[in-house]
């Protein structure tokens, strides 16, 4: 009989404002902004009682083989439509295709399902962003005690030292791409793997992680101070100081 690993699945509250659930009207300049809300069935102005989070958990049903099965934080991002349809869904970070095809099925059965934002009163389309933790053990107390901030920092610190004591970039990049798996919103993770991808001169990867890096009101500079000497050391550090410089 084969193996199965059990999975616990749980929703993670997003870092950003357009992406939390329940977040209650704020004031964005001279304009009141109402996030969009689930609603479980077709859209109700009535109704906004039900959860995402109840209905992915219900939902997300992922059955692996032992040697199969990934973890990680899964996070995608999509648009609410003002007619409480969805567009525009894309992975931002993956755990594996098996995750993503699963969690990208799931939502677009929500389509239709949403209670638009406004602007002052008037249906809008916003972005929304989810993210969830998918854990492995053998049971799920194993699996719920899985840290994954202690996995993503060991990772993190393996990819520091194979990238500015080995000077083995595609190797460091795979412990900061483990960590970003982890930690999606990890700040120096994320500026590690755009710097890293500078020092090969892949530009297009270099600049989707200065792009990810900024959204997350990522301050360089701060980062900067610590790592100063290994990081303006790599050949790719003027090439990364460029593309935030296009920020």
């Amino acid at each position: 009989m084969k193996t199965i690993k059990l999975l616990f699945v749980c929703m993670l509250a997003s870092l950003f404002a357009y992406a939390q659930e329940n977040v209650p009207t704020h004031m964005m300049t001279d304009v009141e902004v109402t996030p969009p809300k689930f609603t479980a069935v077709k859209y109700n102005p009535g109704d906004n009682t039900n959860s995402l989070k109840t209905h992915i958990a219900n939902n997300f049903k992922y059955d692996a083989e032992f040697g199969e099965a990934t973890e990680g934080t899964e996070v995608v991002r999509f648009t609410i439509n003002t007619d409480g349809s969805l567009s525009d869904i894309e992975v931002v970070n993956s755990v594996s295709p098996a995750v993503d095809k699963l969690l990208l099925s799931i939502l677009e059965e929500t389509n239709n399902m949403w209670m638009p934002g406004k602007n002052n009163g008037v249906p809008v389309a916003m972005e929304k962003e989810v993210a969830i933790q998918v854990k492995l053990g053998m049971t799920e107390s194993v699996a719920e005690n899985r840290d994954f901030t202690e996995i993503a920092r060991e990772h993190f610190t393996k990819g520091s030292e194979k990238l500015f004591f080995d000077q083995k970039t595609r190797k460091a990049i795979k412990h900061f791409e483990t960590a970003v798996r982890y930690r999606p919103y990890d700040q120096s993770a994320l500026y590690m793997l755009a710097l890293c991808e500078a020092d090969r001169g892949n530009i297009e990867a270099a600049q989707e992680y200065v792009d990810r890096f900024s959204k997350l009101g990522g301050d360089k500079n701060i980062l900067e101070q610590d790592l100063a000497q290994d990081v303006k050391s790599l050949n790719g550090y003027e090439l990364l100081s460029q593309l935030f410089a296009t920020k």
